[in-house]
């Protein structure tokens, strides 16, 4: 007795919408960024920018940059490499991770803002962040309080800058970086279909089912 062919399965979409996206990882330190971009860049085939690893390959060891030099020549060093970083973002989808103190800056700040551009905050609570934080590599954790408060201290102060910037936020405590990347994924896909969605949308359509 001869059998129908078994239908194929349906090939997944390629590339998925989320590869299609022009993202940053913005967070404090200790938050996983660079981790979480590696992750990410793996799942969606996008290339990855990691801004504190160039101004290492480039320019030295970035606590060594801050005894020797001080706080202000680095944010120097890091505005120019977070500027091209974002300027070739413009020209084709991939991810940029950027070090927890790029968003003090006012020219950094307003090209986030590029519509083209989702940034990805990666939130993080104390408790997971006191596991991870060794301070002789973080020098603004340094201090006359303890590195976690001294964290803290930091979070606090950039918060409003992190939340001017963010197109959305991602929960990454007591979490592992592949289950963030996976919400990453998933909130990225929602806002790539609604604007492709915004494209064929008839503008009369007030959504009510209504013609206007």
């Amino acid at each position: 007795m001869n059998h129908p062919p078994l239908p194929k399965p349906v090939p997944p979409l390629e590339p998925v919408p989320a590869a299609l996206s022009r993202i940053v990882l913005s967070g404090p330190p200790a938050a996983g960024k660079s981790t979480i971009g590696r992750l990410l860049a793996d799942r969606l085939g996008l290339p990855l920018t990691d801004t504190d690893a160039n101004i290492v390959d480039k320019y030295g060891v970035i606590s060594e940059i801050f005894v020797e030099r001080g706080e202000d020549h680095f944010r120097r060093i890091e505005r120019e490499v977070v500027r091209r970083a974002l300027r070739r973002l413009l020209d084709r989808p991939g991810i940029v991770s950027l070090g927890g103190g790029a968003i003090l800056n006012p020219g950094t700040r307003a090209q986030l803002r590029h519509p083209a551009i989702k940034v990805v905050h990666i939130d993080i609570d104390v408790d997971t962040v006191a596991q991870r934080l060794t301070a002789p590599h973080r020098p603004l954790l340094r201090g006359a309080g303890s590195p976690v408060e001294n964290w803290l201290a930091l979070v606090s102060e950039r918060e409003p800058l992190y939340e001017q910037v963010a197109t959305f936020r991602v929960q990454a405590s007591n979490s592992p970086p592949s289950t963030v990347v996976n919400r990453v994924v998933d909130v990225l896909t929602g806002l790539q279909r609604a604007e492709e969605y915004a494209k064929y949308a008839d503008p009369d359509d007030d959504g009510s089912g209504q013609q206007r």
